[in-house]
Formats: structure tokens, sequence, C-alpha cells
């Protein structure tokens, strides 16, 4: 990553608007924060410096500023929200995610009470919410959980004034979502690309920062805070008849083995198989009823380390799900496991899918 050093609040912007991303404190990626970049007297050394300068840059430079990477803040860039936003949400508006069973009845409301003040203090979202002792439960955590999904990002810092109109203490967080702190510009963009396309672009990205750090642990930083919501997610899986006759093995029984091609895949979620040639479409909607079944199996098409039950509950024809419907949904290739698009998944069980 470039050198450079942050002694004034102007820095600090031009440093936040070059990165893209960058995490205000130290981390395992060396020299990726501005803690490492900051002159000594402006890193919390008694007068004005870069806790201060939060809220002017977040204002001048219209970047996000949230608890985006493991619970700790970081600024993101107009250019790369909507990609970091994409990638978290998995291409779920809020509505979507809670009406898919993936966020819970705490995390909706607070969100809708943030949604409609917003932009809004903490300390009147906590009033509004009734959070406290003798109150709801679960505000910083709730509210962390939000940012780090992309669905709620840092809008400013208030200062509070005395009587003589001069600021004092902390400044006090002010909260907003993307949709209403960027609008349509963010509105347009966050959802144009599949989510995993949105994720490999932030990775390269950061990668082309810090050439010399290990790949690797570029990618366990960038995902920490990313693991999956509770509740039920949906994936695409891949079947090729050449290796194994799925349609034969649903004939004869409702449940059978499935190699498990995702770590993140949980009993409860829900697998949608894909089988190739020469059907080319889905075929079947499935329900994972146990994962992580130890099994060693491998050949020079398949490695297989662990397996996962699936039940079946709909069988599609195979017009209905095949190739070019599924390029509707910018689904244009299913080679390894991955989400559904919701878009997808929501048409599926509307009847509305596009022919």
């Amino acid at each position: 990553m470039r050198d450079f050093i942050i002694r004034t609040e102007k820095d600090l912007e031009a440093a936040v608007e070059e990165c893209g991303i960058l995490p205000l404190f130290e981390n395992p990626l060396v020299g990726f924060s501005v803690e490492e970049h900051a002159a000594p007297e402006v890193w919390f050394a008694g007068g004005e410096g870069i806790w201060e300068w939060k809220g002017p840059v977040i204002r001048g430079t219209g970047c996000a500023y949230g608890k985006f990477f493991g619970n700790k803040a970081v600024f993101i860039s107009r250019k790369w929200f909507p990609d970091f936003a994409n990638w978290r949400r998995d291409g779920y508006d809020f509505d979507a995610r809670f009406d898919d069973e993936l966020a819970s009845y705490a995390d909706k409301r607070l969100y809708d009470l943030l949604d409609a003040a917003a932009p809004v203090m903490s300390d009147e979202l906590k009033k509004a919410g009734r959070y406290g002792k003798d109150g709801n439960k679960g505000f910083e955590t709730i509210l962390t959980r939000l940012q780090a999904q992309g669905y709620v990002v840092t809008s400013d810092f208030i200062y509070r004034k005395d009587r003589f109109g001069h600021p004092y203490g902390w400044g006090v967080a002010q909260y907003s979502t993307p949709e209403k702190f960027f609008g349509k510009a963010f509105t347009d963009a966050v959802y144009r690309r599949q989510p995993e396309a949105s994720f490999a672009r932030i990775l390269a990205h950061v990668q082309s920062l810090l050439p010399d750090e290990d790949p690797q642990e570029v990618e366990r930083y960038l995902t920490r805070g990313a693991g999956r919501p509770e509740g039920r997610r949906d994936w695409l899986v891949p079947s090729n008849p050449k290796y194994f006759d799925v349609v034969k093995a649903f004939a004869e029984n409702e449940v059978i083995h499935w190699k498990q091609g995702n770590d993140n895949i949980r009993p409860g979620d829900h697998v949608f198989l894909y089988v190739g040639a020469p059907y080319s479409a889905i075929l079947y909607h499935c329900e994972v009823t146990e994962t992580d079944i130890p099994y060693t199996g491998h050949n020079e098409h398949v490695n297989i380390t662990k397996l996962m039950m699936i039940k079946r509950l709909q069988v599609f024809d195979p017009a209905y799900l095949n190739r070019p419907v599924l390029k509707n949904y910018d689904v244009t290739a299913v080679r390894s496991t991955r989400s559904m698009p919701a878009r997808l998944v929501r048409d599926i069980r509307d009847g509305r899918v596009k022919q």
C-alpha cells in the first residue's frame, strides 16, 4: 500500500477516496488502516484529530462509515459501497431478507424504526425503540449486525453544544440506511451484479492495494463479520448426470445423500438442484435435513469429504427452469454450489418465473 501520512482532515478525505476501503484501526493487514498512517499528533493525542474528523470526512466525501469488518470501524467510499452492500446482503433488500426468514423480528423492529426516522441519532433511536435495562435488549448487537450486512451506515457524528453554542463531549453517531444516505446513485447500482461478482471486485481491489500481503489473509480479513445470518438460506447446486443419476435416485427415494459443497450449508436450508445435459435445468427443490456427514470418496471427476441429506420438496418440469429462463436471472452457468438469486427464489415461490 502506498506510504502516506495523515496530518489534516483533507489528508484523511484524500486517503478514503484513494483507497476506497480503509479501516480506522490497525488490523492483521499491515498498513491497511488510518491508525498506521496517522501522524502521532492527530491520533488521540488530546487535540483535534482523527476522532473529530470522522463526521466532516463523511460529509465531505459522502463515504459510508460503520462496523463493516470484524465489528470494527471502516470507511468505504461511495464508489465501493454498492458492491460491499450487494455482497453482504447476498442480493436481498431487507424486506426480502425478512420475508425469506433470514432476519429475526428483533432485527426487523430496529431496522424499521431506523428506516422510518433516518437520519437518526443513536440515543433517539434507543428511546424510540425502548432499548435499555428495563426494555428491549440487544441494541448494539443488532445495529452492528445490520451494518455488517450492509443495511445501515453511520451518516454523521453530531456534537452537543453548551449554552454558549460550543460543542462538547464525544460526537453522537447518527445512522441512516444506504438507500436514504446515498439515494438513487446507490439504489441504481447495488444489485446490478451477482453478489459473488461484487465480492470478487472488492477482493481484487484490496489485493491491488496490498500487493505484498498473502491473498488468503486478505480474504480472511474481508470476510470477518460476513458470517451468514440466522435463518434459512437457498442454494443453487449442480448435478452432473454423467456421474450420478439423481432423477433415478429421487424416483426411488424422497430423501437422499448428497455431496456437501459448502461449509455454510445448514439443516433447514433449501437446495435447488440444477441437473446438467440432457436436462440443463433446475429439476428439484429440496430441504437440507442433515449436514457434515463424514465421508471419503474420490475419482477423476469428484472429491467428496462430507455429505448432507436432502429431502425432495418439489419436482419441476425441465422446461420451467431451463438455461434460457435462468439467464433472465443472470444465472449463466452452474459449476459449483452458490446462493440462489433472491429474485428467482421469490418468483418460484410466487409462481411468476420469467419465461
